[in-house]
Parts: C-alpha cells; sequence; structure tokens
C-alpha cells in the first residue's frame, strides 16, 4: 500500500465551545468511512469520547480546559469562552500540541482562531469543517477551509459553481413570489411596502460569530456611527433572530437610542425579504443572511465580519472556506483525490444519490429554508388535517363502550 502524504489524521474539536459537539462529531463520524476506504487512514474520534484517538497517549481534554483556566460549569462560561477564543495560554497551547504526532493532520469544525494560529506557527495542517452560510440551496454545503495549498487546489476541483447557486436562488425566489401573488390574489392578503428599507439582523449574544479580539462580543452600539450613516433617510425595522428573542427588546431601543426613530418588528422570513422585488436593505453585525443576500440583487451591509467567510478563488485562501455538494463530501474518491490521489482509487467511488434535503435532515438544521417550504402550503396542510382526522378517528374507536 502506498503511503498518504500525512501519517495520521486527527479528529480534534474546539475543545473549549461545548456547544458544537452536535455538529463537530457529526462532521468526524460521517467522514471517518469515506476517508478510511478513499485514502487508506483511519482518522479516530475526538479525545473527549470513549473510543481510541489518534493524539499521544496521555492528552486529557480535561486537564487541557483546567489549564486555559476554563470553567465549563461556571455561570460565566461565555465570558471565559470569549477570553480564549482569539489565545489561550501558552502552557494549554503547549500541553496540546505536544500530544499531536508528527506528520499529522488535523481535523476540526469552525477551527477557533487561537488553533489555526497554533497550527501556522508550528507547521501543522488542519481541515476545518462548517455548514455553510448559503442556506436556500437544495441541500445544504459543506464548507471546507484548509491551511495546506495543496489541499485546497485539490478541493477546488470539488466546489459548488458560483453559477449554480445563482440557479438555486433564482429558482427559491421565484417560489417565493409566486406563493406570495397568489395570497394576495386569492386570499386578499396585504404585504407591507419595504421600498426604502433598512433591516437589522439580530442575533444570538452567546455566539462566537460576534467575538472580537480581547474578549469582546459586539452589539449594534459598537457600529453606532455606521448605523446612523446608513439609516439616514430609510425606513428602519428590526428582524430578531428566532432563537435570541430575549435581546429583541434591548435591541430596538438600542436602534432607536443610535438612529432616533422607532424601529418596526419585522415578521418577515429570510427569503420572503431576500425574494421581494422591493428595494431594501439589510445590515448585521456577521449574519449568514447577509451573505445569502448577494444571490437576490440584494444589498447587504456587514457590520463586523462574516463568521464563515467563502471563497472560489483559484489563489490559496487559508482564512476562506470552499463550498461542496453533501454528496461529494461522503464520497471515497473525492477523500481519495484530496488526501492521497497517489494511492489506487477506492473501490467504491462515489456515494449513492442523495435525496433532496438529505444534509438538512441528517443535521436537523433548517432556518428559514423549512418557512418557504410549509408556509400556507397546501401538502403540510393536508398533511396536518389528515393526520389529524386519522388520529381522531383511532382515538374514538379505541375508547369502550359505554365510556364518557
Amino acid at each position: 500500500m502506498i503511503q498518504a502524504t500525512f501519517h495520521k489524521i486527527i479528529c480534534l474539536p474546539d475543545l473549549l465551545r461545548m456547544s458544537q459537539r452536535r455538529y463537530t462529531n457529526g462532521f468526524f463520524d460521517l467522514v471517518r468511512e469515506p476517508i478510511r476506504q478513499g485514502a487508506g487512514l483511519e482518522i479516530g474520534y475526538s479525545p473527549e469520547l470513549p473510543r481510541p484517538s489518534s493524539l499521544l497517549p496521555g492528552f486529557d481534554a480535561g486537564e487541557f480546559r483546567s489549564l486555559t483556566n476554563v470553567d465549563t460549569g461556571h455561570s460565566d462560561y461565555f465570558q471565559q469562552i470569549a477570553s480564549n477564543y482569539y489565545t489561550i495560554t501558552p502552557k494549554a497551547e503547549e500541553y496540546l500540541f505536544q500530544h499531536i504526532p508528527e506528520n499529522s493532520l488535523l481535523l476540526t469544525f469552525e477551527i477557533p482562531p487561537w488553533m489555526a494560529n497554533a497550527c501556522h506557527s508550528r507547521g501543522i495542517d488542519f481541515i476545518s469543517f462548517s455548514i455553510s452560510p448559503v442556506r436556500f440551496s437544495s441541500d445544504l454545503y459543506p464548507a471546507i477551509r484548509t491551511s495546506s495549498e495543496n489541499i485546497y487546489q485539490r478541493l477546488r476541483e470539488h466546489i459548488v459553481p458560483e453559477e449554480e447557486i445563482r440557479l438555486e436562488a433564482a429558482t427559491l425566489a421565484a417560489n417565493v413570489r409566486m406563493h406570495k401573488h397568489g395570497l394576495e390574489q386569492w386570499r386578499n392578503y396585504s404585504f407591507k411596502d419595504l421600498n426604502n428599507s433598512l433591516i437589522f439582523l439580530g442575533q444570538q449574544h452567546i455566539d462566537a460569530s460576534l467575538l472580537a479580539p480581547g474578549g469582546i462580543s459586539l452589539r449594534f452600539n459598537d457600529y453606532a456611527d455606521a448605523i446612523r450613516s446608513l439609516s439616514h433617510g430609510k425606513r428602519i425595522l428590526y428582524k430578531p433572530h428566532p432563537f435570541a428573542q430575549e435581546t429583541e427588546k434591548k435591541e430596538i431601543e438600542t436602534l432607536a437610542e443610535i438612529t432616533g426613530m422607532q424601529p418596526e418588528l419585522c415578521q418577515l422570513n429570510a427569503y420572503q425579504l431576500l425574494s421581494t422585488y422591493d428595494n431594501l436593505e439589510l445590515v448585521g453585525l456577521s449574519s449568514g443572511l447577509l451573505q445569502e443576500a448577494k444571490y437576490f440583487e440584494k444589498t447587504a451591509h456587514t457590520l463586523f465580519q462574516p463568521f464563515i467567510p467563502l471563497t472560489d478563488a483559484k489563489t490559496h485562501q487559508p482564512d476562506k472556506y470552499l463550498q461542496i455538494y453533501f454528496q461529494t463530501l461522503l464520497s471515497p474518491a473525492f477523500w481519495h483525490t484530496v488526501l492521497a490521489p497517489q494511492r489506487s482509487v477506492p473501490v467504491t467511488t462515489r456515494f449513492p444519490t442523495a435525496s433532496h434535503n438529505h444534509a438538512r435532515e441528517i443535521f436537523d438544521v433548517w432556518w428559514d429554508y423549512s418557512k418557504v417550504m410549509t408556509w400556507e402550503r397546501q401538502l403540510p396542510l393536508e398533511i396536518v388535517l389528515r393526520g389529524s382526522e386519522t388520529l381522531k378517528n383511532r382515538t374514538q374507536k379505541s375508547i369502550p363502550l359505554g365510556a364518557k
């Protein structure tokens, strides 16, 4: 057997952000068998699991966290994460990297700056996974970032073409607009005119995408001057994050104080906004919706920075992610070409055809796409009505005679 470029592949999560374990270990589990078949390498498991890790013996995740002074059970856990997001203590970094074998490739998820910088300074390559912020296509796109120029160029052979993404956006926009017109025509439903509107996008405050160097979690008031300039002469609205409605009141108050105007609450979903013919603009700190806007010819203003910056550039961009198909991620031939092209071609080269929404169903991640599929639609409505009627009939039949 011809040896692959890397002798070891190590599954290494961000050991401080415990909230990401579902997706981190999910990606590791999904690629383990394709990498085994395609590159002839075992990738092991996360060092936090009761399964073999590819790290050198003796590594303990709890000991690593204690060296960073992070207490996962503490009430200010998020602030501790924020303080260790860009840099960690030298002792903690040394402890981790002394357990990484030579000639290793790290697999991780949404690699934090401290880990990326440490890998760079020590000459260790990594691949970082994420779910792309482009969420309107037929299925989710895995996004991949790498520090290796060779791997980057091999990944580029498998990227989703920009033209295809634009076709997906055009189809979804037509879908939403036709349904909107149907509601207006047949149900006399009236949608507000959003021309000349500036819509602020709320986010969860305990989100790594808002972390800046120095342990600061950014807010709208950190960009007051830019917001005042953008808001001049505009009608302003605020779209709350579905999982952060507790911050809605505070952020509306902040925007009112900055702009001198009272923001209206925006109840439309993401793709109703992006698909409208109205001339509106979006503004936010780092929301992925801002990255989707260009495909719908909408203007977006990113006050901070994208959390998962995307690229399709030919030149190596180690801080940015490339988008591939979910089916590609699961295919042995993909990992053969990316990690060990000198080996013989694997017996099974591709994953069987993935169904529509395959990745969405596996990760159970839908965002506002599910609203497009179910918003006042006949099929889901009939499923609910027929299901309710069937359940009612079964319940009635199961009640003993004479029972009240």
